[in-house]
């Protein structure tokens, strides 16, 4: 019914909605293999939707990180990883601008797999208010966008454990227009998810995610402090969410002592996306090491960004890609990060509960690595874009380091 609304609405409002409300589709520019729904040898296994918040407890949890490649899921490969929990975005604009494709896009129909798999979910829902502004308080468009909003929870809501109103809300809106408009328009969508919750079964409600809250730049922001503060307050709230890609570790503890402090005693702090990835990108311009350019018959002064172009570009035997980055100081003395930041930093804050780390590497096929580009495909526990896939199986294979890490703390943790 709600679509039936919207469709008459925006006969009056299409015009003007077409210009305040641009695309904002991701794609790493190819298509991966991935595996259809299929039984695993024991069959997919049940996990019940009982709209329960007793999803929260005190244990501490890594998992798996998609952003909005939830089309990429491969359950196979996740089952391999042994995790519990399984977290990705998914995109309004994408939905809202074509809401048929709630049930035709594969980043939905892919994620409500997950349960059938015995996974748990985190689903973040992104609203990208780059190049546009938000709507006035009370007016048609942001009623219309609210029903909306209720339409896209119809679909993924009893498949989602956790549901995050926002992704990365400061990242994802103008400089100019990180003020009251904005924190007004995430107050309204925390509103409707939590009527949509009292309708239709409980479950935690996390507001986020506060990025790169290491910065002062941040911290003094009114609109975050605001957030936070609304956060605090409302005490539907179950916790917030954090982003941290940094350099140091003391960059991480910063972040996560400035937000917790912040919140309630009873509320959880998860981390959905977390990596070195400025550690990794002040690297780029390094020399490869000396004995690893003589194995493999590479330039002396080959820099380490057009080595990871060449791999990006040629797709090497894994046994070079590891030699790659064991033979690095760089990435070498960082090898055990996930351990580290899971016992030694997460887990001493009483208030954390899931951080997520990258699942798979993303990049556009044919597209050039820069020493200006940003390292993400360095944190991906499956090399899938510059090692080639297993000459026996066909399938994805382990990166170096984060795979055999995630994997003890799964065993660990349960």
């Amino acid at each position: 019914m709600k679509l039936m609304k919207r469709n008459l609405t925006i006969n009056i409002l299409a015009a003007f909605i077409f210009l305040l409300l641009g695309t904002s589709c991701s794609s790493d520019g190819g298509v991966d293999p991935t595996d259809d729904v299929t039984q695993t040898d024991d069959g997919p296994i049940d996990n019940p939707d009982d709209g329960s918040s007793d999803i929260l407890d005190d244990s501490k949890n890594l998992g798996v990180n998609f952003n909005e490649q939830l089309n990429y899921i491969d359950n196979d490969r996740l089952l391999a990883l042994e995790t519990t929990w399984v977290r990705g975005f998914v995109d309004y604009f994408r939905y809202y601008e074509d809401p048929s494709l709630l049930n035709t896009d594969e980043k939905i129909t892919k994620y409500l797999t997950l349960h059938t798999y015995g996974f748990k979910t985190v689903l973040n829902i992104k609203f990208l208010y780059r190049n546009k502004d938000y709507p006035d308080q009370n007016s048609a468009e942001m009623q219309d966008q609210m029903d909306f909003l209720e339409d896209l929870l119809d679909r993924v809501w009893d498949k989602t454990d956790i549901i995050v109103v926002g992704n990365e809300p400061i990242i994802e809106t103008d400089p100019e227009d990180r003020n009251d408009s904005m924190f007004n328009y995430y107050v309204e969508a925390s509103n409707t998810v939590k009527d949509y919750a009292d309708e239709h079964g409980d479950k935690p409600i996390f507001f986020g995610a506060f990025d790169n809250m290491y910065q002062s730049n941040r911290q003094d922001l009114q609109v975050v402090n605001d957030l936070l503060t609304f956060s605090s307050t409302t005490p539907w709230i179950a916790g917030v969410d954090m982003h941290i890609h940094h350099s140091s570790t003391n960059q991480m503890e910063e972040a996560l002592d400035y937000v917790s402090s912040r919140i309630r005693s009873d509320q959880k702090i998860m981390v959905t996306e977390f990596s070195l990835k400025k550690h990794f990108k002040n690297q780029l311009t390094g020399i490869i090491p000396e004995s690893f350019a003589a194995e493999y018959g590479f330039s002396a002064d080959l820099q380490n960004y057009q080595y990871i172009d060449y791999a990006l570009k040629n797709q090497v035997e894994r046994e070079q890609w590891v030699d790659f980055l064991s033979q690095s100081p760089w990435f070498e003395n960082r090898k055990n990060y996930l351990s580290n930041s899971f016992y030694d930093v997460f887990s001493a804050y009483d208030k954390f509960f899931m951080a997520a780390y990258a699942f798979r590497q993303s990049y556009p096929f044919n597209a050039d690595f820069t020493a200006n580009t940003d390292p993400w495909i360095l944190n991906g526990m499956y090399a899938n874009r510059t090692v080639e896939p297993d000459p026996d199986t066909g399938q994805f294979q382990f990166n170096y380091a984060w795979p055999e890490d995630f994997i003890s703390i799964q065993n660990n943790a349960n």
